[in-house]
């Protein structure tokens, strides 16, 4: 007992000595409050780079937007990955295991936090890789220190198992962009590599409902939707830093479906919306799907439409995400609609706008 509150303490003061060289931080403060026995792995990251401090910023910026971050687990997640390796040489996986599974829901799954179980030299290594990759490439001079911890420097992409991937893609990867493209266009260093990925192939297989695949299993096995195969892109740019990340529409007004695509961040800080297995990146694509609402995935947690809309219950889950950013005005005219009601608006949360899938049902947006 009494060495354990020794250790206790010692690390309180080491949390105390890190974040006062790190300019404080709230944010970071609460989380190593909150991480319990995983807290050392933590304030390793932060002592080693107590006197780098850019690096030392990149990694509160990880920490600080950690908690909600996390690792779905379990032997049917595993078994239907295998099955979705197994359908790139098989084909169609049967209709009689599709209806088996059709039910499994994988957010019932076991939840594994990432500020439990990460280990210092996974954050460490992410964070030296990617100033690596970012500093050899001449157009990161053109973006923000803000662009590079959003798009660039992220250890995970979603809900994937934590996994040390970025010196195995960049080694991969770099030597193929160094071949391709010498220049200081950050969009035709992406199409030469989108159009690369495209010749080594993508099986789409959408049965089974999976939280994201992982880096290394989407390297070795190309198959999946379109968000895995946007998992793959995301993964490649990252490690070649070029910046880049997943936006998508929940609910299409053509298609009773949803729909993700690859967003790279141009110099010009317009976005570039792609999907490598569809067609070669231009600066002014013409994409032919109508959208609503267009939202972004994030690492950041981004801010609360109001106060406690997170916790929320009374708000539908889609909502409720912290990692979901609304990027419909990079898509989209500003338009405004005016609206009358016989009924008091509840002032708390709004109202929502529906997009109307079919005859029925209908999907809505803040």
């Amino acid at each position: 007992m009494y060495r354990h509150l020794i250790q206790q303490l010692i690390g309180m003061i080491c949390a105390c000595y890190v974040m006062s060289c790190s300019g404080g931080g709230s944010q970071v403060g609460a989380v190593l409050s909150s991480a319990d026995d995983n807290r050392d792995e933590l304030l390793q990251v932060l002592e080693h780079y107590r006197n780098i401090p850019l690096k030392l910023e990149a990694a509160r910026f990880l920490i600080a937007n950690m908690p909600a971050h996390r690792t779905y687990v379990g032997k049917e997640i595993d078994s239907l990955k295998r099955m979705k390796k197994e359908s790139i040489q098989k084909g169609r996986i049967s209709d009689e295991i599709v209806a088996h599974w059709k039910s499994f829901d994988y957010s019932s799954s076991q939840v594994v936090k990432d500020i439990d179980v990460i280990k210092a030299d996974i954050l460490i290594e992410n964070i030296d890789l990617a100033f690596e990759a970012w500093e050899k490439r001449s157009w990161s001079k053109q973006y923000s220190f803000e662009d590079f911890c959003e798009y660039v420097l992220p250890y995970r992409i979603g809900d994937e198992p934590l996994e040390k991937w970025r010196r195995i893609y960049y080694e991969r990867y770099s030597p193929v962009l160094d071949s391709l493209y010498q220049g200081n266009d950050v969009v035709e260093a992406a199409r030469v590599m989108a159009n690369y990925l495209k010749e080594e192939g993508f099986t789409n297989h959408t049965d089974f409902n999976l939280p994201h695949l992982g880096a290394l299993f989407l390297l070795e096995n190309r198959v999946g939707y379109c968000r895995d195969n946007c998992d793959i892109a995301t993964y490649v740019m990252r490690s070649l830093g070029i910046p880049i990340t997943m936006d998508f529409y929940e609910m299409s007004p053509s298609y009773n479906s949803r729909h993700f695509w690859s967003a790279l961040i141009d110099t010009t800080g317009l976005v570039v919306p792609f999907n490598y297995i569809e067609r070669e990146i231009v600066r002014r694509p013409q994409d032919e799907r109508k959208k609503g609402k267009v939202y972004r995935t994030c690492y950041g947690i981004q801010p609360e439409k109001y106060s406690g809309l997170y916790t929320d219950k009374e708000v539908p889950a889609f909502f409720r995400r912290p990692f979901m950013k609304d990027a419909s005005d990079e898509y989209f005219p500003e338009s405004n609609v005016k609206l009358e009601s016989n009924e008091v608006i509840d002032d708390h949360w709004g109202v929502f706008v529906c997009i109307y899938r079919d005859r029925i049902t209908a999907d809505r947006y803040f």
